[in-house]
């Protein structure tokens, strides 16, 4: 009845004017035709990726939701999304999960398949479907945002962020990356207060090369230190005596300062001095340790240094001790006579070396010692100490109660941060060797940056105790066989980093849907991926326009296969319904070519009743006789002109049609292709000469004609 009532109101206002309202409602019922049929071919793709595939349906949810609606306005950028979080996802697992044999289309494969019906078998799918199935959630968000992740998953969590970063084009990347980097390198002190000061201080190094210690870097750097820091190895060194004399005999060795570093307990007793003095009345005995030894020597001259001024160096150390500034008394009794009168004697013992008494002359010198025998040990170790205080210069303020520290009492994490200090060296001076995948002059970018070489260069920097250790990094160990055809995570993530949405897509979507490159036989995935390999070709986003162009470009081969239920079948022959029979047409008739010439109209059509007869289940008979659009689109459609006797277009209203139809039953149940010939009783004739086209004068009369029609239908 819409049908008749609208026909009715346009055929009413027979004036040329009312032309385009026709061509209004014209477009609208051609429109609704359109829609119906692409809703009918994407709902049904839509529901076979649902069931192919829940995991990618769930990825995929806001593209197929967007695909099945009238509304493609933003399918590019929905797409692009929604892929983001889908590799995000896949990335993380793929890397927490220990990279399974390295390929990383098998592993797409298994990582889609968990949420197929007996596929979800493992502990890594457990997890991915209480994400994805629980909790409704991605499994990035679920394990890396919402839930502290544990050792075992942070640098597959700061890997799986930098994917998601890399791939919104958020400029984070980087740190994404530091972070996986700290936390291989300083997994030892990552969850206390002193991973956070080394992990700030390892993003400092990294981008700011120009302010690196360099000196303490080359120090800590060494290859060959790692051996030396266990706490066993520690413990042994720096209880060594001779190790102590060696170190003094050679400072700049490349170890001698590692005791220093850890501030040893046994140095304090190997290096403590015994200082006794008898000055007149005045007769005591102080301990003096290295720490103080080391400030009163640091700015001596070596020219004039020697033995009496090496005593009275001790034996002042040891008045202070004795008669400290402020001690109460402090004036009175030995604190308050001359120091060093002649005949006071000093004794020290210092480095297991003989305790000599020397005493102060009238000359003012003390003497009764060999010579230079505290002169020598005494500017040995002024050097080592210069090294270790130039060292502890340079260390970061943050870590300055933890390493170097000059003084008494250290950190319990000393020995680890120094362990993690020799793992940053390492690393730091890698990446300076190794320019081209940290520079400073990329720091603003991260398409270049390769991810799986950088993790390379970080667990390299790892000794052999640590890598027994360290499992979490046992995805870079797995390697696809199979040579180029195969693809493994370096490639993956370099892909990532170019932000190659195409690759990415068709090499997930295959692994989710098992769809080979050459299989023709299942229309609706290779729909699918047809459709999203053309949204994401292009770079520039995608509009409305550009999107239905991607519909009707990807869905020829699907509706050539067209499939129906709307249709008969051989177990139920005929047919007939009282609703229309909605068509997309190309149109020929000859008097089409009166007013412009072309014999041919692209139009919509629906036809009322409906009769249809299957000769198979694939090709079929239909009947027709009226076609509520024809007067609308012979309205809008004509060219622009004075046309007379206008209520003659209702004639175009009958339109008896003999077709047949053509149908696919694996493919949809109301879509068909379609082609027929008709009668049409509207006939037009010009009245103008034709020589000024803007001049077109024409008259509707009646007059029976052939019409030949093939296209597209839906069926109810």
């Amino acid at each position: 009845m819409r049908w008749i009532v609208t026909l009715v109101l346009v055929c009413s206002f027979a004036r040329p004017a009312r032309a385009d309202l026709a061509s209004s409602l014209y477009g609208d019922v051609r429109d609704v035709i359109e829609e119906l049929i692409q809703t009918e071919v994407t709902g049904s793709v839509v529901r076979t990726i649902e069931r192919r595939s829940p995991a990618l349906a769930f990825y995929m949810h806001g593209t197929l939701e967007r695909l099945a609606s009238p509304y493609w306005g933003s399918l590019g950028r929905v797409l692009k999304d929604d892929l983001t979080v889908a590799i995000a996802d896949f990335v993380y697992w793929h890397v927490s999960t220990g990279g399974g044999d390295g390929d990383i289309v098998a592993s797409a494969k298994r990582f889609f398949s968990c949420a197929k019906q007996g596929g979800g078998e493992g502990a890594g799918c457990k997890r991915l479907l209480d994400a994805i199935g629980v909790q409704k959630r991605p499994l990035v968000e679920v394990e890396c945002r919402r839930a502290k992740p544990g050792a075992d998953r942070r640098v597959a969590c700061h890997i799986g962020l930098a994917v998601l970063a890399a791939l919104k084009g958020r400029g984070e990347v980087r740190q994404h990356l530091i972070d996986a980097l700290a936390e291989i390198v300083l997994s030892e002190v990552s969850e206390k207060v002193l991973g956070g000061r080394m992990r700030d201080v390892l993003t400092a190094w990294v981008d700011l090369p120009k302010d690196l210690p360099t000196p303490l870097i080359e120090a800590l750097a060494n290859p060959d230190l790692g051996a030396l820091l266990s706490d066993e190895a520690l413990e042994k060194r720096c209880a060594d005596f001779n190790e102590l004399k060696a170190a003094m005999d050679d400072p700049m060795g490349a170890f001698s300062w590692v005791c220093f570093a850890v501030t040893h307990k046994k140095l304090e007793l190997n290096l403590v001095a015994k200082v006794t003095v008898k000055d007149g009345a005045a007769s005591f005995t102080h301990d003096i340790p290295h720490w103080e030894i080391e400030k009163a020597i640091r700015d001596v001259d070596a020219d004039r240094f020697d033995d009496d001024t090496a005593y009275r160096m001790f034996a002042e150390l040891a008045w202070d001790k004795e008669c400290p500034a402020g001690k109460e008394g402090g004036e009175t009794g030995a604190c308050a006579a001359k120091r060093f009168e002649p005949g006071a004697q000093v004794a020290v013992v210092w480095l297991k070396r003989p305790p000599f008494r020397v005493t102060l002359g009238a000359n003012g010198k003390f003497s009764g010692a060999p010579p230079k025998f505290m002169t020598s040990p005494l500017l040995k170790f002024r050097k080592l100490s210069r090294r270790i205080w130039e060292l502890r210069l340079l260390v970061p303020p943050s870590l300055a109660s933890y390493l170097f520290y000059a003084g008494q009492s250290v950190s319990p994490d000393t020995k680890a941060a120094l362990r993690s200090l020799h793992r940053m060296a390492r690393l730091v001076t890698e990446l300076r060797a190794r320019w081209y995948l940290w520079s400073e002059k990329k720091q603003k970018g991260f398409e270049e940056l390769d991810i799986a070489e950088l993790l390379h260069v970080a667990r390299a920097s790892l000794d052999k105790t640590a890598l027994e250790s360290n499992k979490i990094l046992v995805f870079l160990d797995q390697h696809a066989t199979g040579g180029a055809a195969k693809i493994d995570i370096g490639d993956w993530l370099r892909m990532v980093m170019r932000a190659d949405y195409r690759s990415l897509a068709m090499e997930s979507m295959r692994a989710a849907l098992d769809l080979q490159l050459k299989d023709t036989s299942r229309p609706h995935e290779t729909f699918f991926l047809s459709l999203s390999a053309y949204l994401l070709d292009n770079n520039e986003g995608v509009g409305e326009q550009v999107a239905r162009a991607a519909f009707r470009s990807a869905a020829k081969e699907l509706l050539l296969s067209a499939q129906h239920r709307g249709v008969p079948r051989v177990g139920d022959r005929v047919r007939f319904r009282l609703l229309p029979r909605l068509s997309l047409r190309l149109s020929f008739n000859d008097t089409y070519a009166v007013t412009d010439g072309d014999s041919r109209r692209y139009v919509v059509a629906a036809d009322f009743p409906t009769l249809m007869f299957a000769i198979s289940d694939y090709v079929g008979l239909e009947l027709s006789a009226i076609d509520f659009v024809a007067p609308l689109a012979e309205m809008a459609l004509r060219p622009a002109g004075k046309y007379h006797n206008y209520e003659n277009v209702a004639l175009d209203l009958f339109r008896p049609r003999l077709g047949v139809w053509i149908a696919v039953p694996q493919f949809s149940r109301r879509a068909a292709l379609t082609s027929g010939f008709g009668a049409r009783f509207l006939d037009v004739v010009r009245l103008d000469d034709g020589s000024d086209p803007k001049m077109l004068e024409a008259e509707y009369k009646y007059k029976r004609s052939l019409t030949f029609d093939a296209g597209i239908q839906f069926v109810f």
